[in-house]
């Protein structure tokens, strides 16, 4: 039997909980992908991504664990340049900020600098999980993005 105390500690989780239904996070699509740097030691990259919240409340995207592939070749990890914050009940259009650090070195990277150059494009795929968070909920997605990019524009 609870005890008048634990009663009244329980009664705001359950409430706050049942408030808190969840609802899948789906990546509807990327809509364009961009290399804003490009270089021996690293690239930068944004991508425009279409994700949709059916959640009644605001989702914080960060604390990502991402690998980055160029043309199908492990590059090394990606992360976020700043938080991503997912509007609720709202299907929009996100600007995803990234860079990376190549673990290769510049051996690996010179045929695929070579091959990129002269197919005009290149693949740029980034799989892993980021940390969704919304007030005391935390949960990890898994997803995977690949583009192909136009070196020549």
């Amino acid at each position: 039997m609870l005890k008048p105390g634990q009663l009244a500690t329980l009664l705001p989780i359950i409430l706050i909980s049942g408030c808190m239904s969840y609802s899948e996070v789906e990546l509807v699509s990327v809509r364009n992908a961009e290399l804003t740097r490009f270089d021996a030691r690293g690239l930068s990259a944004t991508i425009t991504a279409e994700v949709y919240n059916p959640n009644n409340f605001r989702i914080n995207v960060m604390d990502p664990d991402m690998d980055l592939y160029i043309n199908d070749v492990a590059m090394g990890k990606a992360t976020l340049d700043s938080t991503i914050v997912l509007t609720p009940n709202c299907s929009c259009t996100y600007t995803v900020p990234l860079h990376a650090t190549f673990t290769n070195g510049q051996a690996g990277l010179l045929p695929l600098l070579l091959t990129s150059a002269l197919n005009g494009t290149i693949k740029l795929g980034v799989k892993g999980t980021v940390l969704g968070k919304a007030r005391s909920l935390r949960k990890r997605f898994p997803f995977e993005v690949e583009q192909q990019i136009d070196l020549g524009r």
